[in-house]
């Protein structure tokens, strides 16, 4: 039976459509000088706030273990393990309370170029995450300047449909949707890309 998935929030969209066009303009500006990562992250930051609803706040670097009951984080995800950005129901109270019952989403954001690595680190996290708490909703955004992310977006410059497991986790990922922006419509290996990739518990996917 075919499984509906949950539409994705209009902050996550209208937010990673305005990051890659952001990009195409910064790459523009200083060709020859990727984006840093914190950047990338800023801005994700301040495009989101901007289409948030007046009762939806959001906070960053907030520790996983704030985001779940009390106790139940993993241990060998470690006990400083930060989200970069989560949105809430209540304004953001300090970093270490725990904020579980008011959390709407825990966002990472990543460059496609990351080592791999890296990249299942955080989708082993989010995956642990969506596992204590499952009503949160767990999102790794892929960003890439000027290059097509193979992993996630098709030679059409299409999201790459479909469940992935997550190694070492019974959750899984998809690829929900790929934003992008383009000198040329003909330009989907040079195009700037902006994905939202969801994780979801085993029930779910």
């Amino acid at each position: 039976m075919r499984t509906t998935l949950p539409k994705w929030p209009p902050w996550a969209e209208k937010a990673l459509q305005g990051l890659a066009f952001w990009i195409g303009h910064r790459h523009a500006l200083y060709a020859g000088y990727p984006l840093a990562e914190a950047a990338l992250v800023a801005e994700t930051c301040n495009l989101i706030y901007t289409h948030l609803r007046d009762d939806e706040h959001l906070a960053c670097e907030r520790l996983y273990r704030t985001l779940v009951p009390d106790t139940t984080w993993p241990p060998q995800f470690g006990a400083r393990a930060r989200a970069d950005l989560v949105v809430l129901r209540a304004p953001p109270t300090d970093e270490h309370v725990n904020i579980a019952n008011t959390v709407i989403a825990a966002i990472e954001v990543k460059r496609s170029s990351a080592p791999r690595e890296l990249i299942e680190q955080d989708l082993r996290r989010l995956a642990a995450l969506k596992e204590h708490s499952p009503h949160i909703r767990a999102m790794l955004f892929i960003v890439s300047e000027a290059a097509r992310p193979k992993r996630f977006v098709s030679a059409e410059g299409k999201a790459i449909l479909g469940s992935n497991t997550i190694p070492q986790s019974t959750a899984t990922y998809r690829v929900r949707r790929a934003c992008k922006a383009s000198a040329a419509f003909s330009g989907k290996e040079t195009a700037h890309y902006a994905c939202i990739i969801e994780v979801f518990s085993p029930k779910a996917a």
